[in-house]
């Protein structure tokens, strides 16, 4: 199994968010979260490529296997730049997220060295509609994710 870059959570097991709309509801002791990932396909989100047209899961890249987001590249020849992104479809302004994440197998052929287990959560991120074709990263803040 091949891996590469920026955006790889190989494994994402579980991505959730609370998400709060007002002050009191901070405030509470109650929290209410909110499954983003269904475990089943992406139907909620959008996926965006550099290179690559808005929605093109370009050689399988972003997968669901039992339950589980995995970012794989195992059909890549060579990684040539094909860094991606997914997002999702609603917006939230004030929010916490719990996910778990792990990195498996080898660097893709062709990713750059600064990259090997390196990979994030864009959030407070542009929508993937208005990447620009070629961008390799949206206009974010991350939340940086290596592994060792």
């Amino acid at each position: 199994m091949k891996y590469p870059l920026y955006f790889l959570i190989v494994g994402l097991l579980s991505y959730f968010f609370n998400a709060s709309n007002n002050v009191d509801e901070q405030n509470s002791n109650t929290e209410d979260w909110i499954s983003l990932f269904n475990g089943k396909d992406f139907n909620d989100w959008d996926i965006k490529i550099a290179n690559r047209p808005l929605n093109d899961n370009y050689l399988n890249t972003f997968q669901v296997e039992n339950g589980i987001m995995r970012i794989v590249y195992d059909e890549y020849k060579d990684f040539d730049d094909k860094y991606g992104h997914m997002y999702y479809k609603k917006s939230f302004s004030h929010y916490k997220l719990r996910f778990d994440y792990r990195f498996v197998g080898d660097q893709t052929p062709g990713g750059e060295g600064w990259n090997i287990r390196n990979s994030g959560i864009m959030v407070h991120s542009q929508s993937a509609v208005s990447n620009t074709y070629e961008q390799h990263f949206p206009v974010s803040i991350e939340v940086q994710l290596l592994g060792v």
